[in-house]
């Protein structure tokens, strides 16, 4: 057999080897913290190599078919953790829903423990394109299954909405309760209600739109606004905007 060492991995810095003083870990712990197998392959295979285009992500057939020894590079190798965060989401993205749900089942938030599958595929086909490792799930999915804590940080912290005062938003969150409520429910016609809204109020997307997603979900980030509404139903969304407004 023929022997060849690859470049040596370098720390984000480039000025040394990656070791453990710079958050190096086992690969198990990668898997372990949601990253797919398929991207570790495909993440360290390129460190060092590239097939000379413009591709990024490579399948384990893309580099049985594709790598090549006389393209390694000999000098050294920086390990991008968020690059390898970048791939982890690619790979995801490219899963079937039904792959995807066998690889999350230990990931799933605790009140999501008795939902009825049918619903938790639904509100994972919905997360799947948000999903950048598995363990964003509970993150990103928890407000389906339970009442959300109000976290007023995620509007005094917003660049637009902390320019708006109490009495502001929760107007704009009544009216947007008083469109809802007249509207067909499901995702074009939410949709609709909610582009109806915006020329209403005058308001800009990444104003209004953020105040709806944080007042029914109260998470950092989410699925596609009139999609997640849809999905948690009429009245619930109608009961944590009118919760909400109390709140503010």
């Amino acid at each position: 057999p023929t022997f060849a060492t690859m470049p040596h991995i370098l720390n984000e810095q480039g000025n040394k080897k990656l070791g453990k003083r710079d958050g190096a870990k086992d690969v198990l712990d990668y898997v372990r913290d949601g990253y797919l197998p398929e991207t570790l392959l495909s993440f360290i295979a390129t460190l060092g190599w590239n097939d000379g285009t413009e591709q990024e992500v490579f399948t384990k057939q893309d580099l049985i078919e594709k790598f090549d020894l006389k393209r390694v590079q000999k000098s050294g190798a920086r390990f991008d953790e968020k690059r390898l965060l970048w791939m982890n989401g690619q790979f995801i993205r490219e899963l079937s829903l039904d792959e995807l749900y066998e690889g999350v089942t230990d990931m799933w938030p605790e009140s999501a423990r008795n939902a009825d599958d049918d619903y938790k595929r639904s509100v994972l086909a919905l997360a799947q394109d948000r999903l950048k490792t598995l363990r964003d799930l509970p993150t990103l999915t928890s407000y389906f299954f339970m009442e959300p804590e109000a976290d007023l940080a995620l509007i005094t912290e917003n660049k637009q909405l902390k320019k708006f005062d109490a009495s502001e938003l929760r107007a704009l969150l009544g009216a947007a309760a008083e469109a809802l409520d007249g509207c067909d429910w499901n995702p074009e016609a939410i949709q609709d209600c909610l582009n109806q809204l915006l020329e209403a109020t005058g308001q800009k997307p990444g104003t209004l739109f953020s105040l709806i997603r944080i007042a029914t979900t109260w998470a950092p980030f989410s699925p596609q606004l009139n999609d997640t509404m849809y999905l948690l139903g009429k009245e619930k969304t109608l009961a944590r905007l009118k919760d909400s407004i109390e709140k503010l």
